[in-house]
């Protein structure tokens, strides 16, 4: 079934300048073994990119360049972003511009 989500993913082509994201999961467990409630989790802030768009157009007719590439994990905003849910799986569309890293 994850193949076949993560195939649906990758049939949306994102437009302009946009990032398609999957945030990493909250941590659940503490280092000693005990689970965390909903609300004592804090919002992942890293996430994959699924799918970058070809760039946005300028008005002088150029392109901008993509930085990011498939499979770069990224630093994302607290709040922002587009949230989707394709066949059952959270992502969201961010603008280059918005997302505030990459990790090497």
């Amino acid at each position: 079934e994850q193949v076949e989500n993560m195939s649906l993913a990758k049939k949306l082509t994102p437009l302009a300048d946009r990032v398609l994201v999957k945030r990493l999961l909250p941590q659940t467990k503490t280092a000693g073994g005990l689970y965390l409630p909903e609300s004592a989790q804090k919002k992942e802030l890293e996430g994959e990119v699924i799918e970058v768009g070809p760039g946005a157009l300028m008005r002088d007719g150029t392109k901008t360049e993509m930085v990011l590439k498939k499979g770069d994990k990224v630093l994302l905003p607290e709040y922002g972003g587009h949230a989707l849910e394709l066949g059952g799986e959270e992502l969201h569309l961010f603008r280059q511009d918005d997302i505030l890293g990459k990790f090497d």
